[in-house]
């Protein structure tokens, strides 16, 4: 399958950096793996945060500090989910959400999607937690 509606970008690393190559030229990143960098992108991003996109992200980083139950749980599903649902690229029916890790300091899942039109799934383990957050300050 032709993955040019995936998209092409600037590839971030894995600190959130412009990724550059030994050349000094910018790295872009093309097909899934521009897709798998925009579901994480659009994780961490509170709705607000970016100026010509005010609806884009998920607000789930809200919920650092939420103890684990089976309110929480849902709530953070579903924020994800929503997230999701947005992203013009994923079919929504095919939207798996599993938490491994749901505590106070630290929120931790594995996400599964088809694309569109596509049918391979694809999936990462995707979170945040106040270690994420301490080695950011």
């Amino acid at each position: 399958m032709k993955e040019d509606f995936l998209g092409v970008d600037i590839l971030f690393d894995a600190e959130g950096d412009l990724a550059v190559s030994p050349t000094g030229d910018l790295v872009i990143v093309q097909g899934r793996n521009c897709l798998l960098q925009d579901v994480r992108n659009r994780l961490e991003i509170l709705p607000g945060d970016l100026f010509s996109h005010e609806d884009w992200g998920c607000g789930i980083t809200r919920l650092l500090g939420a103890p684990d139950t089976a309110l929480n749980r849902a709530l953070t599903i579903r924020y994800l989910r929503h997230a999701l649902e947005e992203e013009q690229r994923i079919e929504d029916n095919s939207i798996s959400i599993k938490p491994l890790m749901f505590s106070s300091e630290e929120k931790r899942f594995e996400i599964s999607f088809k694309t569109v039109g596509g049918t391979r799934s694809d999936s990462l383990v995707w979170g945040f937690g106040v270690n994420d957050i301490l080695a950011v300050a």
